[in-house]
């Protein structure tokens, strides 16, 4: 599935409902709760699911969501109201500047961050939701041994999540030895949290609690997986094994679990109990994506088709959204190679979709499942038709670009992108494309130009330097640039990237030398030094350097999982 990047809208926003708060002032929570009961916020809440959940599972807390996706919002409001619940306000707009209009400081017992999107690439650092600002910030609004949770399905942004948090004096780390945990069985799973769980890839989890003496603090917890091991499936009589199975499966808290211990169980030879515990994953499954890959292990790992078939079908039934038509769609063609179900469920699919994400998604499922070419295009057409932001029109012309080879079409798509364009990043990121793809490189000068003017900071310019050098190959502009970012670098990561830069474009040590310098000197949390102390080791190729700055890292560590990631440089 693709990835379609959102960022907030200073539009304003505002919809008549009595969970509606439009928050020019600090709300009086109590007045509008009625009641004392502790605060939740969720940071992003996405589609509602997991607010939702936590809202019904705990009725004497009171719940906040803010999110900048007015389609969001409307959505969540009606879930809740057609519940109904009481305890849960929804705000609109972005939350790095609500959250210090909403509440005061340490009066929220928890914050949860489920899945922000991870902005990949140094361009976009400025748009990543978590930062020291708002680690800082989410520090001083959390009541005394409240709690901050976050999940994400990016690796590199968990790590430097952790950072950031780990960074702060009134935040404890609930898990000293890795950091990050495979797991948090003790809170619902988002639906988009279970799509990565059930196609096998690895979430990561944060957790902090507020001024946690360290005696108090948690060890990671087993997973479901880790009760199995590779290398002792084939082990299934092993009494010590069964007992593991028998632990995993008292442990399991959703269908999700219990689907990971069934297929486990298959996979050891022991399809009598991996049956049991599939029955069990069905009558707990929560919506159509539980009973969709539900279906599909009952099939491969029983091969019990008639079951399989029944599952999919009480998963139409659930199915609520395109999304959910368009995943069983393709499952119902993988596991029981029924093209004209997979069309019709596809048809449902279609007439969903209110995003370019989801017909770009949908697009790619179609070709992929039933090869149907105008099809495929008719949907890309509708994403076109739907586009509105530059994030739509660059992510539909990608699609098009990459499956249909279609660089006419792409080119039209990027020149709407380039008209929606709002700051500098979006800039740089088109003329990239325009570059690669199209090898229009007069066009990519063009839109490099209208970059230059919208710069505003070292980060900035130091990536048009970066795209110029790359893209267009024009060394002296570069340079210019380079130099124009080094007067405006004000932060240790500011000089250390520069100097990256300088080191792996141009080549530059001796002028890498002094920005590195002025990075260190700037340093002073545990994550300036460490990252630091990585790049004169791996891009410098200074050892030396590396391990004296490693050594004033050392200084600043905290936990056993940050003297873990100074192994490679002490």
């Amino acid at each position: 599935m693709g990835l379609l990047t959102a960022r907030p809208s200073s539009a304003k926003f505002t919809e008549d409902d009595p969970c509606f708060i439009a928050a020019e002032e600090r709300p009086d929570w109590q007045s509008l709760f009625g009641n004392r009961q502790p605060l939740k916020l969720e940071i992003g809440f996405g589609m509602g699911d997991f607010l939702i959940a936590m809202a019904v599972r705990e009725p004497h807390s009171n719940f906040i969501g803010v999110d900048f996706s007015p389609d969001g919002v409307r959505n969540l409001l009606s879930l809740i109201n057609n519940l109904p619940l009481k305890n849960i306000r929804v705000v609109y707009g972005d939350v790095r500047e609500k959250i210090p209009l909403l509440f005061k400081d340490g009066e929220l017992d928890a914050v949860f961050i489920n899945f922000p999107d991870p902005w990949p690439g140094k361009k976009h650092f400025q748009r990543r939701l978590v930062k020291p600002e708002l680690a800082r910030l989410i520090a001083r609004k959390l009541a005394p041994q409240g709690r901050l949770y976050l999940a994400t399905d990016s690796g590199p942004y968990a790590l430097e999540a952790l950072e950031y948090f780990n960074a702060e004096p009134a935040l404890q780390n609930r898990d000293r030895v890795s950091g990050v945990s495979a797991s948090r069985d003790h809170l619902p799973k988002t639906k988009y949290e279970k799509s990565f769980i059930y196609a096998g890839d690895k979430i990561h989890y944060l957790e902090y609690s507020r001024s946690a003496s360290a005696s108090g603090v948690d060890v990671a917890k087993e997973t479901i997986s880790d009760f199995i091991e590779p290398d002792k499936k084939a082990k299934n009589n092993d009494e010590s094994l069964t007992i593991q199975f028998k632990a995993a499966e008292a442990g399991a808290q959703d269908a999700c679990d219990l689907k990971i211990v069934a297929d486990n169980l298959a996979d050891a030879g022991d399809k009598q109990w991996a049956g049991k515990v599939y029955k069990k994953a069905e009558a707990r499954a929560q919506d159509s994506l539980d009973l969709n890959w539900l279906a599909q292990s009952v099939a491969q790992a029983l091969g019990d088709q008639l079951w399989a078939k029944e599952l999919f079908q009480k998963a139409e039934a659930r199915a609520q959204g395109s999304l959910d038509y368009n995943w069983l769609a393709y499952g119902v063609h993988e596991t029981l190679g029924d093209k004209g179900w997979a069309k019709a469920l596809f048809e449902k699919a279609e007439a969903g979709p209110d995003n370019v994400r989801e017909l770009c998604d949908l697009a790619d499922s179609i070709a992929a499942t039933l090869a149907d070419k105008d099809w495929e295009i008719k949907v890309y057409r509708q994403a076109e038709a739907k586009a509105e932001e530059y994030s739509g029109f660059c992510e539909l012309a990608d699609s098009v670009y990459a499956k249909l080879g279609d660089s006419r079409w792409a080119g039209e798509l990027f020149a709407k992108a380039e008209a929606a364009a709002a700051d500098c990043s979006d800039l740089l990121s088109l003329a990239e494309r325009i570059g690669l793809k199209l090898e229009d490189m007069e066009w990519a000068v063009k839109v490099y130009r209208k970059a230059e003017n919208m710069t505003v900071n070292s980060g900035d310019l130091r990536d048009l330097a970066d795209g110029l050098y790359q893209i267009v190959r024009d060394g002296p502009w570069a340079i210019r640039l380079y130099k124009a970012a080094e007067g405006k670098a004000e932060e240790s990561y500011e000089c250390r990237w520069l100097a990256d830069s300088l080191c792996e474009k141009l080549g530059d040590t001796e002028w890498a030398d002094k920005l590195y310098k002025k990075a260190e000197d700037k340093a002073e949390a545990f994550y300036d030094f460490l990252w630091l102390a990585e790049s004169l080791r791996e891009i410098l190729g200074d050892k030396g350097w590396a391990n004296a700055v490693g050594k004033k890292a050392k200084l600043k560590a905290k936990y056993p999982s940050d003297h873990s990631r100074l192994v490679n440089i002490l």
